[in-house]
């Protein structure tokens, strides 16, 4: 294999960035099509991790012991039988934040018992762009002659229940965290500069480009909760009481998505495997934004 290297492409990562922003504007598959034509994600951000930065084999360890690393994922997503898998020297993963549109937050931050039409479709067709955009940058990648394999995409990618609760075996938000996009609040959601209102997505690629700088030290550094017990917005949003002031309960969220808000498909309009909900990532002081930025978190990720 020919691992292109960054001083082959040195402008690759930014046109490739340029590249998914452009997706995002651009494709008719961003669109709550159902509702008003409306775009489902605004313009994204983009990051950068090592491949073999520490922290993908830490996460064996914190999200479950069937997490992937990078080299993992890469090797898993090899589909040529007449030619051998050769690791590469190094490795980059391209991370993104969709931060949902502005007109849905609002209509969720209604909400007090589960989410509005708007979220709804924007969990389930926003995940199908979401999809979109991963074989996108797979084959924008392929271009420019480098292998690169979207993990939540492979057939290895499962959700899995573990000591440590629900996970999977592959973590969009832990990949974020080390692209340097943000950090966990509460809730477990991902705090970053546009919110923790989002999606996220992710794809592994054969080419060792500059990791983006982690403005942070601590994985809970951007949640108040966490860094001296302010706020909690949270906590007080969550309808089953999922949320408390020791963090969040995957169980109790799991059976609210899936069984509690099974009768809401049952509403005009609502799609999906289940309701979604949300209401944890709206009407909340980390909806748009960093709370504050200096606080610190209480322990390291380790």
């Amino acid at each position: 294999m020919n691992e292109p290297t960054p001083t082959s492409l040195p402008d690759l990562p930014t046109r490739l960035k340029a590249a998914i922003q452009q997706e995002v504007r651009v494709s008719p598959l961003n669109r709550l099509m159902d509702i008003d034509g409306s775009p489902i994600w605004e313009e994204p951000l983009v990051g950068f991790a090592d491949g073999d930065d520490p922290l993908f084999d830490l996460y064996k360890r914190v999200v479950g012991e069937t997490h992937l690393t990078p080299r993992e994922a890469l090797a898993a997503g090899w589909a040529q039988p007449t030619e051998e898998f050769a690791p590469p020297d190094r490795i980059s993963v391209i991370c993104w934040v969709l931060p949902t549109a502005r007109p849905t937050r609002m209509d969720n931050r209604a909400m007090t018992a589960g989410p509005c039409l708007r979220w709804n479709h924007s969990r389930f067709q926003g995940e199908a762009f979401n999809d979109h955009l991963r074989q996108f940058v797979t084959a924008y990648l392929a271009e420019q002659g480098i292998f690169a394999v979207a993990p939540v995409l492979l057939a290895q990618f499962k959700m899995l229940h573990s000591a440590q609760g629900w996970g999977s075996t592959w973590s969009e938000r832990h990949a974020a965290y080390a692209a340097g996009l943000g950090t966990f609040g509460l809730s477990d959601g991902l705090i970053t500069a546009r919110g923790v209102a989002h999606r996220l997505g992710s794809v592994v690629a054969s080419a060792g480009w500059p990791a983006s700088p982690r403005p942070y030290t601590q994985y809970q550094q951007y949640c108040p909760y966490i860094s001296d017990g302010t706020c909690g917005a949270c906590i007080t949003r969550c309808p089953v009481g999922a949320i408390g002031p020791h963090g969040h309960d995957k169980d109790r969220c799991r059976q609210f998505l899936f069984e509690d808000l099974a009768g809401w498909l049952k509403k005009p309009g609502y799609i999906g495997a289940y309701g979604a909900c949300g209401l944890c990532q709206t009407r909340v002081p980390c909806e748009f934004g960093i709370p504050r930025r200096g606080g610190v978190g209480s322990h390291p990720l380790g």
